[in-house]
């Protein structure tokens, strides 16, 4: 992810195919840049392949699959870093609300907690749609990247018994 990419704007290297131009092109506002950037997705059945895998294998790790999925629609669908972290937000939104509709009709929710966080994440999904526009693309994709180098260091700690956040069972 570190490698150095083109400017959005000129990074699709492919001719388009019949489905990136019939269905999956589109443009972002960036602020950063100024004004809306065009891109379409490319290498479609390799992004679907690398999707899958992505959520299989954090179902097994017990991660949150948008540290693999951002990733993946960065370097094999050839998004943008900031149309791929919004995608990949939506995405955790999605299955985050078919989980919570399991969870509710068990009875697991506790409202005075699920309240106030529900609403936490609608704050902060504002204003990090917000902040996303002022960055550039090059500090969001160093940010990410630091932040899987964080999760890779806690992961591998976490496999020696040595955690950062050890609990008691």
């Amino acid at each position: 992810m570190l490698a150095k990419r083109h400017h959005p704007a000129l990074a699709s290297t492919q001719p388009p195919t019949y489905r990136s131009t019939r269905r999956l092109e589109s443009s972002y506002p960036d602020c950063a840049l100024g004004g809306d950037i065009a891109y379409r997705v490319e290498r479609l059945p390799i992004g679907m392949l690398l999707m899958y895998c992505a959520g299989l294998i954090s179902a097994l790790l017990g991660i949150g699959s948008g540290v693999l999925k951002v990733p993946a629609m960065d370097t094999a669908l050839r998004l943008p870093i900031k149309v791929s972290s919004a995608t990949s937000n939506f995405m955790i939104c999605v299955t985050a609300a078919a989980s919570a509709s399991a969870y509710l009709v068990r009875g697991y929710i506790v409202a005075p907690i699920a309240g106030p966080v529900a609403l936490g994440s609608v704050v902060g999904a504002i204003l990090g749609a917000r902040f996303l526009m002022s960055f550039s693309n090059d500090r969001i994709r160093l940010l990410f990247v630091a932040a899987l180098g964080v999760l890779a260091v806690q992961m591998f700690l976490a496999a020696f018994g040595t955690g950062l956040y050890r609990g008691t069972a």
